[in-house]
């Protein structure tokens, strides 16, 4: 199955219904509910479903709808998160995640995908961001700031990653009575969470549970290129949890571009893709005919 991502046109297109129109014609098998929709154009999105007999939505981002007090163009950094080490934000996060989950149930959704959070740590990407556009990923003063970020995050992330532990004991819960799939999705920042071990914490942690592994090409991508890990590695050894993936491309550090107009080398990842496996578009909105050429080029 391939699926298009309504953050292709949340943010440009209000109504609801013109959106999932927009959506549709772009000729793709399904069509995924990313974090930026609001609730009006939730509830202007169902009756298109309904109307149409079309197949329900592949899969819903956390949280979805946005937020109170949130706008569509600032929703990069959550506001409340699944690793808080406070109680209360942890809680109203935990809770707004099931009002995603609800919402998966009344439209026939299988899959949530979930953001976890973070690791509250001083933020150090621009370093190796300015070393990466110097052309001096290769020298060791680039290895040097990749281990200075990652040894500061190791600080703090014990605490966080028990924060995140308690909320997903409650939400694998949750899914498992509501007969949902909970997805836990890679991330592009070094102080996300989880990073590359934690994923494997995570299912050690929760054997036997409803979650699984959301892929998101793009992030693993980026953060090779930032020298945080190798990206055909995650897909290598979490494949037995694999559930879906996002396609997109990187323009330099710039994600989500159409396939195949960026600096990924698609034929390789397509060879750790299982070919029944749910991937989904993620772009930021581009040309028409862009879209529809990496769609083509993804049916190959």
């Amino acid at each position: 199955m391939l699926a298009i991502s309504t953050f292709w046109n949340a943010q440009r297109q209000p109504d609801g219904a013109a959106l999932f129109d927009e959506l549709n014609d772009l000729g793709f098998d399904n069509i995924a509910l990313s974090r930026h929709l609001t609730i009006e154009q939730i509830e202007q999105i169902k009756p298109a479903f309904l109307d149409i007999g079309q197949a329900p939505p592949c899969c819903i981002q956390n949280f979805c709808p946005i937020l109170p007090g949130t706008k569509q163009t600032e929703l990069e950094e959550d506001i409340i998160l699944l690793s808080s080490l406070d109680n209360d934000e942890r809680k109203e996060a935990i809770r707004r995640t099931i009002e995603t989950m609800q919402l998966a149930i009344e439209m026939e959704i299988p899959i949530i995908i979930l953001r976890l959070g973070k690791v509250d740590t001083f933020d150090r990407s621009y370093l190796m961001k300015d070393l990466y556009e110097y052309g001096e990923r290769e020298f060791e003063a680039f290895s040097k700031k990749v281990t200075e970020a990652t040894e500061w995050r190791k600080r703090k992330e014990s605490k966080h990653r028990d924060a995140v532990m308690r909320s997903l004991d409650e939400l694998n819960e949750r899914a498992l009575k509501m007969e949902l799939s909970i997805a836990i999705e890679n991330r592009p920042h070094y102080y996300q969470m989880p990073n590359f071990d934690e994923v494997g914490l995570l299912f050690d942690e929760f054997y036997g549970s409803p979650m699984r592994y959301w892929h998101d090409v793009g992030h693993a991508a980026y953060q090779e290129k930032l020298g945080l890990c190798w990206s055909h590695e995650w897909l290598e050894i979490y494949s037995e949890h694999l559930i879906g993936v996002t396609l997109h491309d990187l323009q330099d550090l710039a994600p989500h571009h159409p396939p195949g107009t960026g600096d990924i080398e698609w034929d390789t990842v397509f060879t750790q893709i299982p070919s029944d496996i749910v991937k989904v578009f993620e772009l930021q909105h581009c040309d028409t005919e862009l879209v529809i050429q990496g769609r083509e080029m993804c049916e190959t």
